[in-house]
C-alpha cells in the first residue's frame, strides 16, 4: 500500500512537471525559460522526497505504535493481570480510575521491556505523558473502544490511544501534502499565465 501510494504520488508529480515544461517552452521571452525550467525542476525534487519522506515515516509511524501497543499490552498481562482494567476490565463510570491505574502500573523504564539508551528512554517518557494526556482527554473515544459486555480493559484504552496518535499522524501527513500542493499548483498557474502573455503585451499607465 505504500509503494502504490508514493508512486501515484510521483506519477501525479511527473505529471506536474511535464505541465510546466510545456508552459514554459511556450513563454515568449526564451530568457526566461531556463530559469523557469530549473525551478521547476527544483521544486520536483524538493516535493518528491518531502513527499515520499512524509509517507514513508507516516508508515514507519502506524506500524511501531502497533508494535508498542502489543508490547505493553503483553506485559501488563504478563506482569498486572490480578489488575482488575487488566484482567476482568471495567465499568464505563470506573474509566477515570481505570486509566489512574494504568498509569500507575505502566513501566517507567525501557529496561522493563528489554531496551536501553537515554534517547530512547527520554522519548519514551515523552510519549507516556503525551499519551495520557490524550487519553483523559478522549474518555468517549475510550468507552467506543469497549468490548462486546461494554467493559474498558487495558487492551482496549492502549487500542483507543494507537487509533488516535495514528489519526494524527495521517492529519499531519494529509496537511504536509496538501501544502505540498497548493505550491506546485501556483507555480504552474504562474507557468501557464506566462505561456498565455503576449510579446507585445505591456502595462500601459495613464496620468
Amino acid at each position: 500500500m505504500l509503494v502504490l501510494t508514493i508512486v501515484i504520488g510521483l506519477a501525479i508529480g511527473i505529471a506536474w512537471l511535464v505541465g510546466c515544461c510545456v508552459f514554459i517552452g511556450k513563454i515568449p521571452k526564451k530568457g526566461r525559460r531556463t530559469p523557469m525550467i530549473v525551478i521547476a525542476v527544483i521544486l520536483f525534487i524538493l516535493s518528491a522526497i518531502g513527499y515520499t519522506g512524509t509517507q514513508t515515516g507516516a508508515a514507519v509511524g502506524t506500524k511501531a505504535l502497533e508494535i508498542a501497543g502489543d508490547v505493553l499490552n503483553e506485559y501488563l498481562v504478563e506482569n498486572h493481570s490480578d489488575v482488575q482494567v487488566v484482567s476482568r476490565g471495567v465499568e464505563i463510570p470506573d474509566v477515570p480510575q481505570a486509566m489512574d491505574d494504568l498509569e500507575e502500573i505502566t513501566p517507567r523504564n525501557i529496561s522493563e521491556f528489554g531496551l536501553s539508551g537515554p534517547l530512547l528512554q527520554s522519548l519514551y517518557q515523552q510519549s507516556l505523558v503525551v499519551g495520557f494526556e490524550i487519553l483523559r482527554a478522549k474518555t468517549d473515544l475510550i468507552i467506543s473502544f469497549a468490548n462486546k459486555d461494554g467493559k474498558v480493559t487495558s487492551a482496549t484504552i492502549i487500542a483507543a490511544l494507537v487509533w488516535e496518535i495514528n489519526s494524527i499522524i495521517r492529519l499531519i501527513a494529509l496537511i504536509c501534502t496538501i501544502t505540498t500542493a497548493f505550491i506546485l499548483a501556483i507555480y504552474l498557474c504562474i507557468c501557464a499565465v506566462m505561456a498565455l502573455k503576449k510579446p507585445n503585451e505591456t502595462t500601459v499607465i495613464q496620468g
